[in-house]
């Protein structure tokens, strides 16, 4: 018996490991290719580079001409730099205007007892298992005709699309979670129902918020197809594009493109550690229904 439950532990422990591996690897390799000199990039007979230089991480933020590294590479870093700060603020007004109109949506659709309830919320989740590249089409000749490309606003309307109903669904198990009977103690003390949202639903599902918010945060940094085509100008050009064009007709900068790529993993990378406490107890929280 003793000797199964080693076994078992054993199995956990390697399965632990490696799954570890397979998520922590290519972030390492991503890093360690963009301190790689060019010359030993691309050799596949080099397994670890004997030097290592930062002169990459110099060109991305400051955009001077480093040895080594085509020309093209520093223009395109002061297109990067512009594409984080225009990805910063997408992401930013998409999650609070999501946040604001789901936690609504989602104390409505937890609360109130009405004809369709359950149909409106499986609607709202209806938006999150279409494709993204079955509206692609649709959405860009809606877009092409009202003036809209090229603009952070367009971004933000098409994230909220997505992101909205992902916000809706998950809060409205946080709110379900909470005790009706501190909502009615708040009512019975003279609280209208929007004062007992304000100040017993809403401080209660706080960590929900926070989770919610992290991760929709996270799904609109990641966005790809969306804003390959509805922001092609440099102006507003989103990081996971500019990542992608760090190169020249005769061939890709994959040491530019590593470095971009760990700077564009950053700022996630930040929110998740500063958030870790608030996301788990938020995650954890909402999977106890009342």
């Amino acid at each position: 018996m003793n000797k199964r439950k080693s076994l078992k532990r054993l199995g956990v422990y390697v399965g632990a490991v490696i799954l570890v591996a397979w998520s922590v690897l290519p972030v390492v390799w991503m890093f360690i290719s963009s301190i790689t000199p060019s010359n030993q990039v691309v050799d596949s007979s080099i397994l670890l580079p004997t030097e290592f230089t930062f002169d990459r991480y110099k060109m991305i933020f400051t955009g001077a001409q480093i040895e080594g590294v085509n020309r093209n590479a520093a223009a395109q870093s002061a297109v990067f730099r512009h594409a984080l700060l225009n990805s910063s603020i997408v992401a930013v007004v998409t999650t609070g205007v999501s946040i604001m109109i789901g936690a609504s949506a989602s104390y409505a659709f937890a609360r109130m007892k009405f004809r369709g309830n359950a149909a409106l919320r499986f609607s709202a989740l209806f938006f999150q298992l279409l494709p993204p590249i079955a509206l692609l089409i649709p959405y860009y000749i809606v877009v092409s005709k009202a003036g809209g490309l090229d603009k952070l606003s367009t971004l933000v309307i098409v994230n909220v699309n997505f992101v909205l109903a992902y916000v809706i669904w998950v809060m409205s198990n946080f709110f379900k979670a909470i005790p009706k009977d501190l909502e009615n103690a708040a009512r019975i003390d003279g609280c209208t129902w929007l004062q007992a949202y304000i100040r017993v639903a809403l401080p209660n599902t706080l960590p929900g918020f926070v989770a919610v918010g992290a991760l929709a945060f996270l799904m609109c940094w990641d966005e790809f197809m969306f804003a390959l085509v509805f922001a092609q100008s440099d102006a507003a050009k989103m990081i996971t594009v500019a990542v992608s064009e760090f190169g020249t007709k005769y061939g890709i900068d994959y040491g530019m493109t590593m470095t971009a790529g760990c700077v564009a993993t950053i700022i996630p990378m930040l929110l998740v550690l500063f958030f870790q406490k608030y996301i788990v107890s938020g995650l954890t929280s909402g999977a106890v229904k009342e």
